[in-house]
């Protein structure tokens, strides 16, 4: 008896804790403060989604709690919303808490509407709480670095490091501001730092990513961005990384797959909307790109990308006004941007302003590789200005066989900036414009020697390995200039420093080494049309036929059938691969496009020949492309061998020997053999 009425009384005791924990539980969840718990500990663990959630059931249920409103503005900041965060923070003022409780917050919100002097207003004033110091400090980091006070910045990220030296979000914002410093090998080194810190945050992931995307391709980087969405499913900027990353690999469906994940968390997401569009203008739906890049709602109108594609999708439109207005400005900030300079001069062409047209071109024509659309182009537009002699020389360019080696420094500015030397040698943003100009106006050695003290001054910047590799080739020193390409491409392995590499291997005599540079680009951005381009010229070479008509093929679905050097390219692969038929149409339509180009007319002629076609048409064809350039010893080889097969041998020796005459030409020894055997 005694035994069951001591447990009666223990069921008892059990019943009224379990009411009274009921009835406390019931109370807090009316007061809001069990959500408010809730959100912190989901603030703690940064996931600000959920925290955001919890947040506003605390409001619900107490709207006049101060430090409710206060929480809600750090979970509202921490997801990008810095009206809805300043609204809340300037609440929880008005609510009793004082500002300098919200000086911090206030000031990340303020930063993310773009208001910096007034970020830096709160983030520095003197009632600052000491436990906020490190938070204001990475918001007086990024708004001073907003403005171009790149040394505020780095003062106050390394006030917050020294505060905090094991705070992840502390090196992450350092990354980032080396990487707009240009410090790439820094920024992987702080990266590095906040991934072994925290190795579950997302953000520091993310940057990780966008790091190995650029020293080593896009898809080495695609792992970090999965663990970057396998530590926090919801992250707004892994997400869009990781869908733009997919884009330029050419997975479209993934991309699409994930601006879809992202407008589901975030329905005004502007680079989601951004992502379609551009694959929808990819896809030549122009229709639905125009639909998809107006629900932007503008706020990537500042954004080059966006620019670009507004502007080619107002030329489709047939409005060139609209596409000038667009261009200009972006013209006016990235002056060496080539795709967006021609399509302005085009718009400009088109609007009947020709003054503007040629001067825009100008940069491009004084380029020793402009190509033949830009060269003709750039002749109509003077010509329209009576300028008929300088028009005639662009011409004259426009139709020569054989294209020059790239010229990366040639600028209608270039003489300008080589008479203001930077006070400084070690800052690369004035420099490499500076060591630019001094090379494209004849003087290789002042230009080596400020490359080589650029280049010691900022080891982790690819910039300076690159401009000094520039100035070595000018100075003669191919090999030096190998080594020093090689440098910036193990920190960033780029378009540029690909491009360059591979045509360095190809001076010094190796081409072998320079197709595997471009194969190894290539596997990381299977869609760059450059690098596709220079793989089937690299295949070419080694008369590897099939793989360079595979390339130019994908060029093609990238750039479509105006291109005449393609559509020439093409026909010559197609007919060394054997596909007869596939190289007369290619010819032909190379020839339609561009009928007064020496080598569109030699490639149609010369197809035909090989093709079987009896009659006049192949030799009229063959004698207009050396009409056109009587020095191209390639054309003369052509036309000598059509007319030995003809047998008018006369008039064969004479084209033979001239081809057979010119030192260096690849097919000199085929010439001399095609003599002999006359």
């Amino acid at each position: 008896m005694r035994r069951t009425r001591l447990i009666l009384i223990l069921g008892v005791a059990a019943l009224l804790l379990g009411a009274a924990g009921l009835w406390q539980w019931r109370a807090h969840e009316r007061d809001g403060s069990a959500a408010l718990t809730r959100g912190l500990a989901a603030l703690d663990k940064g996931d600000a989604r959920t925290a955001r959630v919890e947040l506003m059931n605390a409001i619900k249920a107490n709207p006049r709690a101060a430090d409710v409103r206060a929480a809600q503005a750090r979970a509202l900041a921490e997801l990008g919303d810095g009206s809805g965060a300043q609204g809340e923070a300037e609440r929880a003022r008005a609510l009793g808490q004082t500002a300098s409780q919200t000086r911090a917050v206030m000031a990340q919100a303020l930063f993310l509407q773009g208001d910096m002097q007034g970020a830096l207003r709160e983030a520095r004033a003197s009632d600052l709480p000491e436990a906020d110091a490190v938070p204001a400090a990475r918001v007086i980091a990024r708004a001073s670095l907003a403005l171009g006070d790149a040394y505020a910045a780095r003062t106050a990220l390394e006030q917050a490091l020294a505060l905090a030296p094991n705070d992840p979000e502390n090196w992450i914002d350092l990354g980032r501001f080396r990487i707009a410093m240009g410090d790439q090998a820094g920024a992987i080194v702080a990266a590095d730092r906040a991934v072994a810190l925290a190795p579950g945050n997302a953000r520091a992931l993310a940057l990780r990513g966008e790091l190995v995307r650029a020293q080593y391709g896009l898809i080495a980087s695609l792992p970090w961005f999965d663990r970057a969405l396998a530590a926090n499913p919801d992250s707004v900027p892994a997400l869009e990384q990781y869908a733009a990353t997919l884009a330029d690999a050419g997975q479209a469906s993934k991309a699409l797959s994930l601006s879809r994940r992202l407008l589901a968390l975030d329905p005004a997401n502007p680079r989601a909307w951004m992502f379609q569009a551009v694959m929808a203008a990819r896809a030549g739906q122009g229709d639905l790109a125009r639909k998809l890049l107006d629900r932007t709602k503008g706020r990537l109108d500042a954004e080059p990308a966006t620019q670009l594609l507004r502007a080619i999708l107002h030329m489709e439109d047939g409005n060139a006004v609209l596409a000038a207005d667009t261009l200009a400005p972006l013209v006016a900030a990235q002056p060496d941007n080539r795709t967006a300079r021609t399509l302005l001069g085009r718009a400009y062409y088109l609007n009947g302003d020709y003054a503007s047209a040629a001067s825009t071109l100008a940069p491009v024509v004084a380029q020793r590789d402009a190509d033949p659309y830009i060269l003709t182009l750039a002749a109509r537009a003077q010509e329209a200005l009576g300028e008929r002699a300088m028009a005639a020389d662009m011409l004259a360019r426009a139709v020569w066989p054989v294209r020059p080696a790239t010229d990366a420094f040639a600028n209608s500015r270039d003489a300008m900036l080589a008479a203001s030397p930077p006070s400084s040698v070690a800052t690369a943003r004035d420099n490499i414009p500076y060591i630019r100009a001094l090379l494209s106006t004849g003087q290789p050695e002042e230009a080596l020697s400020r490359a080589r003290a650029l280049s010691r001054a900022n080891p982790g910047a690819p910039d300076a390995w690159l401009i000094l590799g520039d100035a070595l080739a000018t100075a003669g020193q191919p090999q030096q200039a190998v080594r020093a390409y090689e440098a910036a491409g193990n920190i960033r392995f780029d378009r540029d420093a690909a491009l360059r590499l591979a045509a360095a291997w190809g001076r010094v005599g190796n081409p072998a080494r320079a197709g595997q540079v471009v194969q190894l680009f290539l596997s990381q951005n299977p869609n760059d049309v450059e690098a596709q381009r220079l793989a089937a010229s690299v295949a070419a070479q080694a008369q590897d036929w099939r793989t360079a008509l595979r390339m130019l093929r994908a060029v093609r679905g990238q750039l479509g059938d105006n291109d005449a050097l393609l559509m020439a390219d093409l026909a010559r692969a197609a007919l060394e691969s054997g596909d007869r038929a596939a190289a007369r149409a290619y010819a032909a339509h190379a020839y339609r496009l561009m009928p007064g180009n020496p080598v569109m007319a030699d490639m149609f002629g010369w197809v035909l020949f090989k093709s079987g076609e009896k009659g006049p048409v192949p030799v009229d064809l063959l004698e207009k492309a050396v009409a056109l350039a009587p020095d191209a010893p390639a054309l003369q080889l052509h036309l000598g061998q059509v007319y030995a097969a003809a047998g008018r041998k006369g008039e064969a020796k004479l084209a033979l020997a001239r081809a057979a005459a010119v030192s260096g030409f690849p097919g000199r020894q085929e010439a001399m053999d095609a003599l002999a055997a006359l």
